[in-house]
Parts: C-alpha cells; structure tokens; sequence
C-alpha cells in the first residue's frame, strides 16, 4: 500500500511539472525607428522611451509586446483602417488622425516642438521670427507625417520641406538650403549630444505647443479592443509608479525635469 501511495504522489508531482506555464499573451506593435531617444535602433535592437514604457504598460497586465520597427509613414499606413497591423506608435493626436484611428485616454508622453533656424540667418536678418505666425512664406523642414499642434499644422501659409527624418531636417538649416526646422526638444538634444557640429551652426527661435504622444489603434482589427483596454489599465498603473519617471529620467537624462513630460 505505501509504494501504491508512493507511486501516485510521484506520478501526480510529474504531471504538475509537465503542465505548460500559461502563456502571456503577445501583441504586436509598430514602432518607428528613427526617432531617438523615444524609438529608434541600437546596436541591432529596438531602443528607446515609447518601447520601454509600451512594455512596462503591458508587463502590468501580464501581456507582453513585440515590437516590429518600421519607417514612421509605413507604421501609420499600417495601422490605418485598410492595413493589417494592431498598433503604432508615436503619433500627436489631430482631427484629421482621429478619424483614422482609436486613441487611448491614455498618452505616453508629452513633447514640445521648436523651431530651430541656421544662426547665421537669425544674426542676418532684419526680422527675427518670435512667433508662429512670422513662419508664413517662409519654408520650414520637418519629417513628413509629423505635427506640431494646430497653430502650426493648420496653417497653410507655411511653407512645407518635408523630408525622410529629423536629421535630413537638420543637416538642410545647417547647410542654409533651408532657413527653419521643426523638431521635438527631446530629439533636438539628442542629435546636438551626438552631432556638436550642430551646437555652431543652429539656433532655437520658436517654442511649439506641447502635444501629447500616443500610442494609436486600428479601428478595424478585433485585437486592438483587447490591446486598448491592457494598455489603459497598464499605463494609468505605471504612471502612479515611481518606474514611469524613472524611465523618462533614464532617455531624457539626469539633468532635465521630467514633469514637462508627463
């Protein structure tokens, strides 16, 4: 009787053993993958802000992400009504963008555009532009698909250079081919860190609204009902954490405030 016993407790504790773990759920989501320090690639690997807090989000409701990285116009055709894929992410949230997409309550972060100028325009010129406004006629770079708020999305008076990333926007004020360049603050830092050249040759001239960053849904896949209500419980729970500002102290650096971010 005690080798029965022995046996049946044996072949019992094996059969726990040999149960699978139940999986977490993996959703996909795009991210573009030039635009540090929020996404971008390095040494092989998807890297920056929106990742990791994308993640972090998600790891609180017990699901996990794979990130797919893809240029940012691609990640928004994707996701629009006709493409196949879930989710991308960043996009600033407009009238024109809501149409397409589901946006959570929920952003991710905050950023501040500003327009930069080639230094030796703003020490030539006449009038130094101060406002949005003395943009108009002139022409102004930014990465195509990007906005900066309805004072300057909406102004049609503006002349528009757009091109393939930030860093093309850059390089055209630094050359003088352009005048302006509209920019994230965050993304301008980084490429001034890695890029000096640029510290001579640019000027900021011009504060941008400080719109919100989100992470957007397709109104048309079925998964993005599941992946929207994670999202939201998961991103209010990691911004009442100590581990949300970490994260943005950890890309935005030690010396900047991160409540402007938040």
């Amino acid at each position: 009787m005690l080798e029965i016993k022995k046996t049946g407790l044996l072949l019992a504790t094996a059969l726990c053993f040999a149960l699978p773990a139940q999986a977490k759920k993996v959703f996909r989501v795009l991210m573009e993958d030039n635009w540090p320090p929020y996404a971008y690639v390095k040494d092989g690997q998807p890297a920056g802000l929106s990742i990791d807090l994308v993640k972090a989000a998600m790891r609180l409701e017990g699901a996990e992400v794979q990130i797919q990285q893809v240029p940012y116009l691609r990640c928004m055709a994707l996701t629009e009504p006709e493409g196949k894929e879930v989710a991308c992410a960043n996009t600033a949230k407009n009238e024109e963008l809501a149409a397409k997409y589901v946006f959570p309550n929920n952003y991710l972060f905050r950023s501040r555009g500003l327009i930069v100028a080639n230094k030796r325009y703003v020490k030539e010129a006449l009038k130094k532009p101060k406002k949005i406004s003395d943009l108009e006629y002139k022409t102004v770079a930014l990465p195509s698909g990007f906005t900066f708020g309805p004072e300057f999305d909406d102004n049609t008076r503006i002349v528009r250079y757009y091109t393939v990333n930030d860093m093309t926007a850059l390089r055209l004020v630094e050359s003088g081919r352009v005048k302006f360049a509209a920019i994230d603050e965050m993304v301008l830092y980084y490429y001034l860190n890695h890029h000096p050249e640029l510290k001579e040759a640019l000027a900021t001239v011009i504060d941008l609204s400080n719109e919100p960053i989100y992470m957007q849904l397709s109104k048309t896949q079925p998964e993005a009902i599941e992946l929207r209500e994670k999202f939201e419980r998961g991103m209010a729970a990691l911004k009442a954490s100590p581990e949300y500002d970490a994260l943005l102290q950890k890309y935005l650096g030690k010396g900047i405030p991160v409540d402007k971010f938040k």
